[in-house]
């Protein structure tokens, strides 16, 4: 518990530099370090050897600069089809979740992994990037951070003290049903925080409620489905970078199917915002 709070701490500072320290690019640096680290877990899950995962991450590289380097032109809109790109495949894996492991076999074969994983990857770290270009972006990131962090500390918290039904036994026995409830009521909490704080319209309230539920809910998804990859990877954690908490994929998998709804759904609703 102790590695876990000191790692959780010090990764939120890091987090909390790049996005509000305003020196240009550090948050676009950091955020394509981010998504190479978490690439090179993904391409080692799926069963691929150093030469072909370095390949991997170069081509992760090359698309995050050219998405990164279209917005706020017209061809931003190429970065708004890949987001609802893997906000489709994130709704399509709900089913698939709800009748494992009948469809397991589905999990078998490296290049699906490896494609979807970069369609995830790439969405959520130039999402982000976009989310940030907007005025007072930086608190849009922190938004979207937060309510997938605090998702997963109040899903923790509760499963811990009150966890007694299973979630998805076949996947991840340690999830609850608790957990979740835990996880959507710290952030029913959050959402109440921010109305106080906020001076919002009735329809932009209820938007930001169903924007915040709506992404803890996903990253519910994006949890159990990084789950399913680790099972048949025959691993418990994705990695050892971080210390207390596993791989960095392990951190993030939550937020890679929260971030695309985010962010579309930022780019819907921006005038009510």
């Amino acid at each position: 518990m102790k590695a876990r709070l000191v790692t959780g701490t010090l990764a939120a500072l890091v987090f909390l530099a790049a996005t509000f320290v305003p020196l240009p690019g550090l948050f676009l640096a950091v955020a394509g370090l981010v998504m190479a680290v978490a690439g090179r877990e993904l391409a080692q899950l799926s069963g691929y050897g150093k030469k072909s995962q370095a390949i991997y991450i170069l081509i992760l590289l090359v698309m995050y600069a050219v998405l990164c380097s279209s917005i706020g032109s017209p061809a931003e809109y190429i970065l708004v089809a890949l987001t609802s790109v893997a906000l489709v495949f994130w709704l399509l894996a709900i089913p698939l979740l709800v009748i494992y492991p009948k469809c397991q076999s589905l999990f078998r074969y490296q290049w699906p992994i490896a494609l979807l994983g970069a369609i995830f990857l790439l969405s959520t770290a130039a999402g982000l990037v976009w989310l940030k270009s907007f005025p007072n972006g930086e608190w849009r990131v922190t938004l979207i951070v937060g309510l997938v962090a605090v998702a997963d500390t109040c899903a923790y918290l509760a499963g811990k003290k009150f966890g007694r039904h299973k979630l998805a036994d076949n996947i991840s026995p340690a999830k609850t049903i608790e957990g979740v409830v835990g996880g959507v009521t710290g952030n029913f909490l959050l959402t109440a925080i921010l109305l106080l704080v906020m001076d919002l319209s009735a329809m932009s309230s209820l938007l930001l409620l169903t924007l915040i539920i709506g992404a803890n809910l996903l990253s519910v998804i994006g949890d159990l489905t990084e789950s399913v990859i680790k099972r048949h990877s025959g691993v418990k954690d994705s990695g050892d970078i971080l210390p207390g908490h596993g791989g960095l994929l392990d951190r993030i998998d939550g937020l890679l199917a929260a971030t695309p709804f985010f962010v579309l759904a930022t780019f819907l609703f921006y005038p009510l915002s």
